[in-house]
């Protein structure tokens, strides 16, 4: 037996056996693989592989090699090359890249293909080539100063087959060749600009080919001219101007850091600093940037004080202390006392400026109708009144101290209105809420009820405001005295009250309302306090209180805009603030003194240190410290009061 045709479930087993009905080895014989085994999916056999062996003639085995029949292919340049099977030979077969795509016969085919019919119908499809770009952009800023170029490479990629030998069997391996897009020049960029319409101020001298070869750049190649804005008029009032002081050091000349002393006539108050117009831009696409018109202002001079004939220049008509009441520039004439203000003086009363180079002693008072009050030394159980500030330069003891005159007085009158609003309001809350589980009661009798059990506190309020009121009834206004006269009908803390309705309380909110923006309009005059140190006394002040030294201890203050103290404690007594910050660096005592810093409408406080058994209040919303905390910071945050202590927040949402 010469020949053996024969099949097995692989090429191995199928020789092997061929071996043993031939009794050969495989030297001895030639090998014909006739079938491959194909495999379905998930590796199970669908055919057989099938091989023929033939014994070889001796004289075939010692002198002329085995021919090979099979056809081969090879790849060269990319291109397929094919030499067809020889009688008896096997074609060519081709094991697929999973990134190409070969259909055969119109047929999509995967893994591999054997070229049963040569070239024919066979086709190669490569991924597509991607090309080598530049992307570029201009961009310009906002304002039209500032052109920008930017420009990023992106590498692109050319596929090709690799080099494959001839072969029966070869591999259609893909190859691929990156490729460096060409470099931007100037002229690229130039180019690129203009097409933009930028025109102005072109800058391509920085621009130079290695910048241009990064893989991706920005640089500026435009710039436009930006506009000069016009400088509006203004003021400069010469008599304002103050000396920088060391509150710290040991002697302070306070005469010269807070400018008491009066002006000669003649002296130059205010200098006016004319308007200057201002240059229009360009932007970077040639178009002019406009720019408005300076405003102009004029220095208003009122009594005491001349204004030269250009308008541009404030002096003194005649001696004294040199003032602003809003934005008109007056002088007073000032009354100068070069002694203490005691027995021997009296008191004073003065239309205009005081000016006390000693100190107030006991029982003197001061009065400024119009004017300021100063005072070199000390205030001791003594009172002030002025229209304007009061400065103290050293302490204040057992002393009244009050800056504002009428104002101080609308001050506390908004501050109390604004607090029985608050309780109106409240009222008329509760009165919804128990209303609906009381019907057999009578509007009125319920009202009364609420009032007397939940509503004390408006009661006092409204007792403190006739009180107050009947001190200067006489100065205030016929809608004022209204509304006092209603809240006493309707709420009297001492007497019969008339039947009391919704209608009637929401009436007198609405009225509250409008007459604290009246009053808040006519506070104007913002006077302030200032002093060294403060003991057992009380302030008020229709402007801010300012304490510069390190003590205030068992006083009142009542400050229409803010009461500051950066420098030194307050402990014990009381800080009230219409509307404004309370800023100081301790608040109350290591042994738990009552001390209350409260703002009536709305504002801040801030405090290094508050010790424990101090109240702080913002719009009648209460918090109480048990216990010291540092950095305390407290606010309102939609109506409702958030208090941070200690890096944590001790009260709010």
């Amino acid at each position: 037996m010469n020949e053996w045709v024969g099949s097995a479930a692989t090429i191995d087993e199928a020789i092997a056996e061929g071996l043993k009905e031939l009794g050969a080895t495989r030297d001895e014989v030639e090998i014909e693989v006739l079938e491959v085994p194909k495999k379905r999916l998930l590796g199970l056999a669908r055919s057989d592989a099938k091989v023929k062996l033939t014994r070889k003639h001796k004289a075939q085995e010692t002198n002329t090699p085995p021919r090979n029949r099979d056809g081969k292919a090879w790849i060269k340049d990319g291109k397929l090359g094919y030499e067809p099977p020889e009688e008896g030979g096997n074609p060519p077969r081709l094991i697929i890249d999973k990134r190409i795509t070969v259909r055969y016969g119109g047929e999509l085919v995967q893994n591999s293909v054997q070229l049963t019919d040569g070239l024919n119908g066979l086709d190669i499809i490569l991924p597509e080539n991607m090309e080598p770009v530049v992307h570029i952009e201009v961009s310009v800023d906002k304002d039209g100063l500032t052109a920008h170029f930017h420009w990023q490479q992106i590498q692109g990629i050319e596929y090709r087959l690799g080099e494959q030998p001839p072969a029966n069997v070869i591999q259609l391996r893909l190859e691929q060749t990156v490729l460096q897009p060409k470099p931007l020049t100037v002229d690229d960029v130039a180019v690129a600009v203009q097409s933009e319409g930028i025109s102005y101020g072109l800058n391509l001298e920085g621009l130079n080919q290695e910048m241009l070869s990064q893989p991706k750049g920005s640089v500026v190649v435009a710039q436009g001219q930006p506009p000069i804005p016009p400088k509006d008029a203004t003021v400069d009032y010469v008599f304002q101007k103050r000396n920088q002081v060391d509150l710290d050091a040991l002697r302070i000349d306070y005469y010269e850091a807070y400018g008491i002393s009066s002006v000669e006539e003649g002296a130059i108050l205010a200098v006016k600093i004319p308007p200057e117009p201002g240059t229009p831009g360009t932007d970077v696409f040639g178009r002019k940037i406009p720019v408005g018109k300076p405003k102009d202002l004029q220095i208003k001079c009122g009594k005491g004080a001349n204004l030269s004939r250009d308008g541009t220049t404030a002096t003194a008509a005649t001696s004294g202390l040199p003032l602003l009441r809003g934005n008109i520039i007056e002088v007073l004439p000032v009354l100068e006392l070069k002694s203490d203000a005691d027995i021997s003086t009296g008191n004073i009363t003065f239309d205009g400026a005081i000016v006390i180079r000693g100190s107030v002693l006991e029982n003197v008072k001061v009065e400024s109708l119009s004017g300021t009050v100063h005072v070199g030394g000390l205030v001791s159980g003594a009172v002030i009144r002025s229209y304007g500030s009061i400065v103290v330069q050293r302490n204040v003891v057992a002393s009244e101290l009050q800056a504002g005159g009428l104002s101080i007085v609308q001050m506390k009158i908004a501050g109390i209105l604004h607090n029985i609003r608050d309780y109106l309001v409240k009222l008329e809350r509760a009165f919804h809420s128990v209303a609906k589980h009381s019907e057999s009661i009578s509007e009125a009798l319920l009202l009364r009820h609420l009032v007397d059990l939940k509503f004390s506190a408006m009661l006092k309020s409204i007792e403190e405001l006739g009180d107050l009121f009947g001190e200067v009834s006489y100065q205030l206004s016929p809608e004022l005295h209204e509304i006092v006269a209603r809240l006493m009908v309707n709420f009297n803390p001492q007497g019969t009250r008339a039947n009391l309705s919704l209608d009637a309380i929401t009436r007198l909110s609405q009225m509250i309302a409008e007459q604290e923006e009246v009053l808040s309009a006519e506070a104007e005059n913002e006077a302030d306090i200032r002093a060294r140190y403060l003991q057992n006394s009380r302030l008020e002040a229709a402007g801010s209180v300012i304490i510069e030294g390190q003590g205030a201890y068992y006083s009142t203050v009542i400050a229409g805009k803010g009461f500051h103290m950066e420098r030194g404690l307050f402990r014990g007594g009381s800080i009230t603030v219409n509307q404004g910050n309370i800023i100081l660096k301790e608040l109350g005592g290591p042994t738990g003194v009552a001390t209350n810093a409260t703002i009536v409408t709305n504002g801040r406080l801030k405090c290094q240190t508050v010790h424990s058994n101090v109240i702080i209040s913002i719009a009648q919303q209460r918090y109480r410290f048990d216990e010291p905390a540092m950095d305390v910071h407290a606010y309102l945050v939609d109506g409702s009061l958030v208090v941070h202590g200690s890096g944590i927040k001790l009260v709010g949402d």
